[in-house]
């Protein structure tokens, strides 16, 4: 078992003599603003889940919350695309019921969601 530090740290000495890690919550403050939508926080948890130290590697080096953005900003990308496909292959049904055009965009946004998923949101970063 390796005994090499996840992050290199550079530290404070306090006043009272202890050494203290220089922590920063992000090293671009503009991502500590944003939201976090719902692919970011699927994907946070899916690395708290299997790549715990990899996580913690993130936060320790400030880029978790600019990393959250970029997935989340990948992923919406790529759904409005993806959406757009499966209407292409999938055309919106010939119908003056509400309802079923309703049900039928649900069907193709969930679809594209669960794609996202496994090609964008479930990846080690």
């Amino acid at each position: 078992m390796s005994r090499e530090p996840l992050a290199k740290l550079e530290y404070t000495k306090g006043e009272d003599g202890m050494l203290y890690p220089n922590l920063q919550i992000s090293v671009n403050k503009e991502y500590d603003l944003r939201p976090t939508g719902m692919f970011g926080r699927r994907w946070k948890d899916y690395m708290m889940s299997k790549y715990p130290q990899r996580l913690s590697e993130l936060i320790a080096l400030g880029q978790i919350n600019e990393l959250i953005a970029k997935v989340d900003e990948e992923a919406e990308a790529k759904k409005e695309t993806l959406i757009q496909q499966l209407l292409e292959a999938q055309p919106m049904p010939e119908t003056e019921d509400m309802l079923e055009r309703a049900g039928h965009m649900e069907m193709i946004t969930r679809q594209a969601e669960e794609i996202i998923l496994h090609e964008v949101v479930y990846q080690l970063r």
